[in-house]
């Protein structure tokens, strides 16, 4: 699972009550829909469709709407009430630090089936534990990892999520802590990032969310430098693509291919 986070910068969230196409978007006006897609790509957004956990009817009515900042340094999530698109379209997108966390779920059916089976049942059952900031979710990526879940706003990607581990995510990060062994990266960074992220927190037992800021990415062949700032530490790891053996989703018909990421040293650095 290792720095298979899906990329970006901000995240919208639209509250979409029933069942979801395939594609997300096509729940909207295909005039708004591409409108929305346009401009989430001007601004590095990923768009996710939410719903509350459980069976709920679409409504008419007003619907809730966030835009959070995920960028390290800037993590801020902003709440909104709309009654179209429209208003999500017109407004800026800008985001203060701070708010109050949530957790999305992906619960997608359509896009793939084991993400409603197993990412269902995880967020009816940690919901309790943070209510009112638990969603479902439309497509997270990373299918074969189900049950995914993200931690927003610090885009935190996690995968293979039961109750239980889902239980010891959200506590931990209610302590500004992060659990790395169900962690896929952090959506901010580029893959080499992430690795060198979660191979250097496992090593070092760092958890706390704050710190490991990158300052620089070198690559050389399958070879790859990552220094970090507060604890100054050079990762450097080999990244090598491999056949997974299984299909990459529950709905493919061939067997997929990641990437492995192997730790050859981590060194402090002088400041």
């Amino acid at each position: 699972m290792v720095a298979t986070a899906p990329p970006g910068q901000r995240w919208l969230l639209v509250e979409r009550e029933g069942a979801w196409p395939s594609r997300a978007l096509d729940v909207f006006d295909p005039f708004e829909a591409h409108a929305l897609s346009q401009k989430a790509s001007a601004y590095e957004a990923r768009i996710s469709l939410i719903r509350r956990p459980g069976r709920h009817p679409r409504t008419q009515g007003p619907f809730r709407w966030a835009i959070a900042d995920i960028r390290p340094g800037h993590e801020g999530i902003r709440w909104n009430l709309g009654e179209s698109l429209e208003e999500v379209l017109a407004d800026n997108w800008h985001v203060e630090p701070g708010g109050d966390p949530v957790a999305i779920v992906c619960a997608h059916s359509k896009h793939d089936v084991c993400c409603a089976l197993r990412g269902r049942p995880v967020a009816a059952a940690v919901e309790p534990m943070w209510p009112g900031q638990v969603w479902e979710c439309s497509h997270l990526g990373g299918d074969r990892f189900a049950a995914t879940m993200v931690l927003l706003p610090h885009g935190l990607s996690f995968g293979r999520v039961d109750a239980g581990s889902g239980f010891e995510i959200l506590d931990a990060y209610h302590r500004g802590e992060v659990l790395s062994a169900h962690l896929r990266g952090r959506n901010a960074y580029e893959r080499h990032v992430q690795a060198a992220d979660i191979l250097a927190r496992r090593a070092l037992g760092h958890t706390q969310i704050a710190g490991l800021h990158p300052v620089s990415v070198s690559a050389v062949g399958t070879e790859v430098e990552v220094v970090f700032s507060q604890p100054e530490v050079r990762v450097r790891l080999r990244e090598q693509e491999v056949n997974l053996g299984t299909p990459a989703t529950c709905r493919a018909l061939r067997k997929g291919t990641g990437f492995e990421y192997e730790l050859l040293s981590l060194d402090r650095v002088t400041p």
